[in-house]
């Protein structure tokens, strides 16, 4: 069995060894081993922990929250890798279509292509359309929200440019 100090395995992993200490701190990933002087060995199964921390924490989930997934005795790791490769390739997928409605919204800009008003908000889900309208809600109010989806609608295609 390989054994990894904490500064290896934290260059292995592209994070700092203060992470792995919160880690541990935590209780989020155990070193296999502890020497008298305080050094942390990590194993294999620690390896594995660890990168299905970084894959949660890309996904968005919290410490306490990844803490519950891991610690759960039907975690599957098999599984979750699936499960994980595919929510990554759907993150991918909108970050392609984000890029493009960019490049759209430059070309638009700069006057090469017009583009319809609809088309700047390709690539954002449903769900983070909801999720920004709902900052606005809670920021300034349902009033102000209704109000500024107006202004826009009514806006038409050349002021919507100007701004």
């Amino acid at each position: 069995m390989k054994l990894f100090t904490v500064k290896k395995l934290a260059d292995m992993a592209g994070i700092s060894v203060r992470t792995l200490h919160y880690y541990d701190q935590m209780g989020l990933l155990t070193p296999k081993s502890r020497t008298a002087n305080g050094y942390r060995y990590y194993d294999d199964s620690a390896v594995m922990q660890l990168q299905q921390i970084m894959f949660f924490r890309e996904l968005g989930f919290g410490l306490d929250e990844i803490g519950k997934i891991l610690k759960d005795p039907n975690f599957d790791l098999i599984e979750a890798l699936q499960s994980q490769k595919m929510l990554l390739s759907k993150k991918a997928q909108r970050i392609n279509e984000l890029t493009k409605t960019i490049e759209k919204t430059i070309k638009n800009l700069k006057q090469e292509t017009e583009m319809p008003i609809k088309e700047y908000y390709e690539g954002f889900s449903n769900e983070q359309i909801e999720k920004y309208r709902q900052e606005v809600r809670q920021r300034w109010g349902e009033k102000t929200l209704k109000d500024s989806e107006e202004r826009v609608m009514n806006m038409g295609k050349e002021k919507f440019k100007a701004v």
